[in-house]
């Protein structure tokens, strides 16, 4: 239940060559904001929903996910946690957030990021078509601290 999402993006090392086998994990809350808990009784759970999962960078460092548009709880604005590992690079924990979202200014978590930083927590957002019940893609592309040790430039 909610609006479908595409999350897309790249991981790269420092000089932007792309990281193949990259583990990506993300968690959400469901569309009313929710997350998953099997011991609250009253909170809203979507079954078809499992509100996480796992994907892996391919030759060219792309991942991508299906998923819905989180949505918002307390005064957090809708965002993804996300863990980024490989066994070469330093390991990324992190949340995205979504571009131009109104709540954002008045996310605490948010607004403690300096500008830059904030910029790049936050995904770019783009209407799959016209008609905003096709859904939306996320694009949210990842720095790895480091470069490859077999590439050379």
């Amino acid at each position: 239940i909610g609006e479908l999402l595409y999350l897309k993006g790249t991981i790269t090392d420092a000089f932007g060559i792309p990281i193949e086998g990259a583990t990506i994990k993300i968690w959400q809350t469901n569309s009313a904001g929710q997350y998953q808990s099997l011991l609250d009784d009253d909170k809203y759970i979507d079954e078809n929903f499992t509100m996480s999962g796992t994907a892996r960078s391919d030759n060219l460092g792309r991942y991508g996910f299906k998923t819905i548009f989180p949505g918002f709880e307390d005064e957090r604005a809708p965002h993804i946690n996300m863990i980024i590992t490989h066994p070469k690079f330093t390991k990324i924990e992190t949340e995205i957030y979504f571009e131009n979202h109104p709540l954002n200014i008045k996310d605490p978590y948010y607004m403690s990021y300096d500008e830059e930083d904030q910029k790049a927590l936050t995904a770019k957002v783009v209407n799959i078509t016209n008609d905003t019940k096709d859904g939306k893609i996320a694009t949210f592309n990842i720095v790895m601290d480091g470069i490859h040790p077999y590439k050379g430039y």
